[in-house]
């Protein structure tokens, strides 16, 4: 498994997602609940249907596990975790305090890992044996 290729790439994924959701932020959005309780938003959908068209293309034998649509099974031992919009009660009410994150997931155990932080400008990512970057 290359650790700094998986590194590269949830970087890449979350500031990929986080652009898609930043067109929407501090818009008018028609806001659902959820069974849970938690608001939705096409901004969601459409930044993690960014994500798995964005995992699909680079690494198509990979799994992905998200918070509004359908898990895809793996069938390399490898699922990504994504979550499009971390905070979006934040979001929905326009409060720059919310991100998107991935993490790539191999034999059990989070070998790769980002967070971005679109309306601020910040990205953190961080991979097993590779480091942790911040910007």
């Amino acid at each position: 498994m290359n650790t700094q290729l998986y590194m590269e790439g949830v970087t890449d994924l979350v500031q990929g997602m986080g652009s898609i959701a930043l067109q929407h932020f501090s818009k008018p959005l028609n806001v659902e609940t959820k069974q849970d309780g938690s608001p939705v938003s096409a901004a969601d959908r459409e930044a993690e249907r960014f994500g798995r068209d964005w995992i699909a293309a680079r690494f198509p034998e990979d799994g992905v596990e998200g918070e509004e649509l359908e898990d895809s099974p793996s069938s390399s031992g490898i699922t990504w975790i994504i979550d499009p919009i971390d905070g979006t009660r934040s979001f929905v009410r326009g409060v720059p305090l919310w991100g998107t994150l991935a993490a790539v997931v191999y034999e059990g155990r989070v070998v790769a890992g980002a967070a971005a932080f679109p309306a601020l400008d910040e990205v953190i990512a961080g991979g097993e044996g590779a480091g942790c970057w911040w910007n």
